[in-house]
Formats: structure tokens, C-alpha cells, sequence
């Protein structure tokens, strides 16, 4: 009668927890692994994607949500990787601000961009 009761404890947690039916998630990924996977792999989706996430970072913000980690930092590089200094800083800035972990780079990233702005956009 004692191994009886110390198996169904001992299994008890595994079938309870096979009851669980939401997904509860941390953080906001969105489709970002299909479509990270797609930039990588189909040269004319790779365009999109930038946007993609742009967009889904916005729905994130009106919902109340949290981006995850390196989301906001990554639309900055895409938007550097155009040219567009002021875009990049002010996601860089969000990914600062967001996760308190990368600020010193994001802020490392932020003075050196500061450098490379025009002297009327500083």
C-alpha cells in the first residue's frame, strides 16, 4: 500500500501538468522564428522582414506587453543597416529601456552613433 502511494505521488505532478491547455509565454515572439528563418533562406521575403517586426513590435506596445529580448535591437539594426541613424538610436534607446541587461551596450551603440549624425541632428 506504501509504494502505491509514493507512485501516484511521485506521478501525480506529471499528470496534472499534462492539463495544462494555454501557452503561456513570458514574452511576445510573434512569427519571429518563421520569419527570422525566412530573411536567412528566401532572399525576396529577407525584404519584409524588417517591417514584419516593426509592426509586431507596435502591436506589442498597444497591448501592454513585453517585447523579448532583443527585438527592439534588432529592427535598430535593420535600421541601420539602411542608413537611417535617428531609427536606429531610438530602437536601440527602447531595447535600453526595455532590458535593463543591455543598456550598457545599447548605450555604447548610442554614443557611437550620436557621432556619425550630422551636427543639426544631434
Amino acid at each position: 500500500m506504501k509504494k502505491i502511494m509514493i507512485i501516484f505521488i511521485l506521478t501525480l505532478p506529471f499528470l496534472l501538468s499534462g492539463c495544462q491547455t494555454t501557452k503561456n509565454s513570458l514574452y511576445s515572439w510573434g512569427g519571429y522564428q518563421s520569419d527570422l528563418y525566412e530573411y536567412y533562406y528566401d532572399p525576396v521575403g529577407a525584404a519584409e522582414f524588417p517591417a514584419i517586426l516593426e509592426a509586431h513590435l507596435k502591436e506589442i506596445e498597444k497591448s501592454d506587453k513585453k517585447p523579448a529580448p532583443g527585438l527592439y535591437a534588432e529592427v535598430g539594426t535593420f535600421a541601420l543597416q539602411t542608413g537611417d541613424i535617428p531609427k536606429a538610436i531610438e530602437f536601440y534607446n527602447k531595447e535600453s529601456n526595455a532590458w535593463s541587461e543591455s543598456k550598457f551596450l545599447m548605450q555604447a551603440l548610442v554614443d557611437n552613433l550620436k557621432l556619425q549624425l550630422p551636427k543639426e541632428d544631434k
